[in-house]
């Protein structure tokens, strides 16, 4: 379902433009929050902060009829997650940690590393962004977005899990193994 506004902006690229495209996202975001909230009767405080930015940077790249503020919005989110990873990090409380801690045990310090790498994943993010955005032709841009950042990030929201799972106690490798055969 997070994925749907992005995909009916690129389809909606492919068939008209960047500012068609960007309003579809809006709308799609908009649609995609309405959904969400009649599901689960609330709504994250993360999809809160996408439709805003995308609100935002979308209006203005239709008002001012200049793309570059639909192709600046994930260099800017990019930064945001990679400054609140390295804030919790400085307050000794990996957000990592808080967002999946639930989900599986990891030492302390393997939290830290994988905190800081997400980070560094996402600076990194941000910087490839504005060079395809900058050097390449808009339509290369919107593939890199839509293609080239979401497999990135896959491959290594993958990684992330091969080298925590390392890490993990053997009582709960062994209930995931279960679980994946049953």
């Amino acid at each position: 379902m997070e994925f749907l506004p992005l995909l009916i902006f690129f389809v909606v690229y492919k068939m008209q433009d960047i500012f068609w495209a960007t309003g579809a996202l809006m709308l799609a975001t908009v649609v995609q929050m309405l959904i969400t909230y009649l599901q689960t009767r609330e709504i994250p405080r993360k999809q809160w902060v996408f439709l805003i930015m995308i609100l935002v940077f979308g209006g203005l790249t239709i008002g001012l009829r200049d793309e570059h503020f639909i192709m600046w919005k994930p260099s800017i989110v990019y930064v945001l997650f990679a400054v609140i990873l390295l804030a919790t990090q400085m307050m000794k409380r990996p957000a990592l940690k808080g967002l999946l801690g639930s989900a599986m045990v990891l030492p302390d310090k393997i939290w830290t590393q994988l905190n800081i790498c997400w980070a560094i994943f996402f600076l990194l993010s941000a910087a490839a962004n504005l060079y395809v955005a900058y050097t390449f032709s808009e339509s290369v841009w919107v593939n890199f977005k839509v293609f080239g950042m979401t497999g990135v990030t896959l491959i290594f929201t993958i990684a992330t899990i091969m080298y925590a799972y390392k890490y993990m106690p053997e009582e709960q490798t062994d209930s995931a193994n279960d679980e994946n055969k049953g």
